[in-house]
């Protein structure tokens, strides 16, 4: 059985939703695996994964009473997205400085502005998905 991992999310945390994405300073990428809402707001706050007895794995958030249920994902990019973002609407195309371009898949909507924020895509549960710094949620895309 793997040992447990401790390490810390980068950046800023902001609790448990449907399929969040946690990278941790580790190097590491994780994903939510069954849907738990919890809002908490933490600044890289130190988290524990651990192996249950049916394989599947539990990250206990410092702060946070309860575990969630994850698994690792791997990362498909990261970096910074080359212009404004104004959040997630379907079509929508993301451009990352790296000269990687993703496109949202998804049917959803959630207004946020910022001026070049960071993202993570990610390989995950449901394929590859998006993370923008400042969304709460992440959405579907491919490359393009």
């Amino acid at each position: 059985m793997q040992q447990q991992i401790n390490s810390q999310i980068e950046g800023e945390f902001t609790g448990y939703n449907d399929g969040a994405i946690f990278k941790l300073t580790n190097g590491q990428v994780w994903q939510q695996s069954v849907y738990k809402y919890k809002y908490h707001y933490a600044y890289r706050p130190k988290v524990r994964i651990y192996p249950s007895d049916s394989g599947s794995y539990f990250m206990e958030v410092d702060g946070v009473s309860d575990p969630v249920a994850v698994q690792q994902v791997t990362l498909a990019t990261e970096g910074q997205i080359k212009s404004d973002f104004n959040g997630y609407k379907q079509g929508e195309k993301f451009q990352f400085q790296n000269g990687q371009t993703w496109e949202q898949t998804e049917n959803k909507y959630m207004y946020h502005y910022a001026h070049m924020p960071h993202a993570v895509v990610i390989d995950g549960i449901n394929g590859f998905q998006i993370q923008v710094d400042g969304m709460e949620e992440s959405v579907k895309v491919r490359r393009i």
